[in-house]
């Protein structure tokens, strides 16, 4: 059965977490600054989550294969 992600997806998903931790670092200022951002803080680490499940589930090794 063919690979359903491919090399260009595990990019994607690099990146996308590459791009969460510089967002944590602005919701760390937010705080800082006295805003509210917990819902923000909330959906940032479900992505993450989610990011991460993927790439263990489809990219073990943490390389794409094929």
């Amino acid at each position: 059965m063919a690979h359903p992600l491919v090399k260009e997806d595990l990019d994607n998903i690099n990146e996308a977490l590459k791009a969460i931790k510089g967002s944590r670092q602005v919701i760390e200022r937010a705080k800082v600054a006295g805003l509210d951002v917990a819902a923000q803080e909330d959906q940032l680490n479900t992505a993450e989550s989610r990011l991460n499940a993927i790439k263990q589930g489809f990219f073990p090794g943490g390389r794409a294969t094929g």
